[in-house]
Parts: structure tokens; sequence; C-alpha cells
């Protein structure tokens, strides 16, 4: 999952089911006299993913805020359909979009000069971090922050993102369920989260090889893998995110650790609970691997979380 902010800056914006919260979209290519050319910020377009964070920028000048969040529909993709609308681009003969949804209109919007007046040391070492800074809505000129004209849409870090959240208020990292009326603050937290609980499943997927950790099982595919965490999010907050609170399981047996089929001693071999359990599952995926271990990943899992997770699921070593 990655956030996405665009700068809507006309009124109409395509129109219709091209309109403003409607979609996102860009020509494919920028004419000019020495022929066409691609433009990096249109291209964006094409590379979103459906579940995607899109944060709106509206308007223009000392007006420009950043009003709402929607959620990419689709993944992009290229079309030959037009906008209703196309403004300065009616010359183009095709498009990149991605549809919206689940727009949520933040109750007090974010004034991007105002943004910039009061975190411009942030954001100024956040741009001089960037050795070329290629994929920013704003730049640097004459020692001064200002929206990089044609960056329509742009990717937004954990960094950049988390001086946004800070120019609203302090964050934090829980998750909580998005209404049509909750504030700006709360929507950005939840997204934060996203971002956390994203990155957590990559970095443990990683650590183990894009393989299930449990003995006998040969499932490599990212796309059947899960990041489960030992300690649980809302029991441990000390070890949210941490790579050793996590193991890369299918998700048979992903949902078996859950529910505590079984767990891990402190050797990292499975260990059940010694009551007898008959159902299918845990006579076909658990009970043969008893006292084998998980396959290592470079870090190794946390044995205070596993303890946890044993008492949890009243399993003794």
């Amino acid at each position: 999952m990655k956030i996405w902010i665009e700068m809507s800056r006309d009124i109409e914006h395509g129109g219709n089911e091209w309109g403003f919260t409607e979609c996102i979209w860009a020509p494919t290519y920028k004419k000019g006299k020495a022929g066409n050319k691609s433009w990096l910020f249109w291209e964006n377009v094409n590379r979103v993913k459906s579940g995607d964070f899109i944060i709106h920028l509206r308007g223009k000048g000392k007006e420009a805020e950043i009003v709402g969040c929607s959620i990419a529909k689709t993944d992009g993709y290229r079309t030959e359909e037009r906008p209703p609308i196309a403004g300065g681009w009616d010359y183009c003969n095709s498009f990149y979009r991605a549809t919206l949804t689940d727009f949520f209109r933040f109750k007090n919007s974010i004034n991007l000069y105002q943004l910039f007046f009061d975190k411009e040391i942030d954001l100024k070492n956040y741009y001089e971090k960037k050795s070329k800074p290629k994929n920013l809505f704003f730049t640097i000129q004459s020692g001064r922050l200002q929206c990089l004209n044609g960056g329509y849409l742009s990717e937004v870090d954990e960094a950049l993102l988390e001086i946004i959240l800070d120019g609203v208020q302090k964050f934090t990292d829980e998750s909580v369920f998005i209404g049509v009326s909750v504030s700006t603050s709360t929507i950005l937290k939840q997204i934060k989260a996203r971002v956390g609980h994203d990155r957590f499943a990559t970095n443990v997927k990683n650590n183990y090889n894009n393989r299930c950790c449990f003995p006998g099982c040969k499932i490599a595919d990212k796309e059947f893998l899960v990041a489960s965490h030992i300690a649980r999010w809302a029991d441990n907050t000390n070890k949210r995110g941490d790579t050793s609170n996590g193991l890369c399981l299918c998700p048979i047996h992903d949902k078996a650790f859950e529910i505590g089929y079984f767990s891990l001693d402190d050797n990292l071999r499975v260990c059940v609970e010694k009551r007898i359990d008959h159902s299918q599952i845990f006579k076909e995926y658990i009970s043969k691997f008893v006292g084998m271990p998980i396959s290592k990943g470079h870090i190794e899992p946390d044995r205070e979380a596993l303890r946890e997770h044993r008492k949890r699921c009243n399993i003794s070593e």
C-alpha cells in the first residue's frame, strides 16, 4: 500500500465520472515542439494500486488546502476513453486513470502554505536529504517552499507523512474506524497505522525469504503468505512493528497460530496444548510436526513475545 498526494488545481477536473474524487487521471504524454515526452507525475497514475491512499490537495496559491482523502478502487491503467472536460490536455489520445472510492472530507482542511510556514525547517531538511528529488509535490525556489508546477500526483513516504501529520497534531499508532464525520487527524492516524502494518508485513516476509517458516510447509508464494504477530498488536505496544514479533506463515498455519493450535518453545520448536485435538486441520497440518523447529529467519522470533503467546493459548513447553 502506498500513499499519494494529488494536486487538483482546476475546479472542473475532467467532469462527471472523471471529476474530483471520482478518479485520478492524467495525459500519457506532454506535447512539445521537440516531440512528445513522458512526465513522471502523470505516469504515477499508472503506478497506483487498488487500496492505495490518495490525499487530495485542492486549489491554487494561498487557497490550496489538503481537503480529504480517498482510496484507490482500481489499479492505474491506460485508456483511450476521454474525460468530458479535457481542458489543456485535449490534444492527447490516451490517458492514465484510476477510479477512487470512499472519499472522506476533512473537518479541518490543512492549508498548504500554513503548513509550509509551520513546518518550513522540517520540509527543507526532508527535501535536502533527497539527492535528486524527483517525486515530490513541492520544491525550493530562491530559498522558499513552493508547489512544483505540474506535480500532479506524487508519492508520500513515511517521513513526509509524519511531517504532514505533525502539522495537524501529534499522532499515535492506533488504528481506528474511518467514518464520514471523523477529524482530519483521526484519518491521518489511520493512514499511518496502515503504513506501519504494511511495512511490518514486508519486513517479516523478507526476513523469512518469503517462505512459510512452519516445518514441512513449502508455501513460497507472496500472495499466500501472512506476517503473523506473535504478541498481538493491541496487547504489546512496545513490540509493534518489530520484525522479531512476526512469523511468516501460510494462511492455514497463520490461522492455526492465531487460535492457539500451536506455539513455539524457546528453542523455536512447535509445541501444542497437551489435550488431543481431533480436528482435520490439527491432524493434517500440526500434530505431525510437534517438536520440530521452524525455519529461522535472519532475525529470530522474540522469546518474550512467544512466552506471551504460549500463556495466552494455555500451552506449556
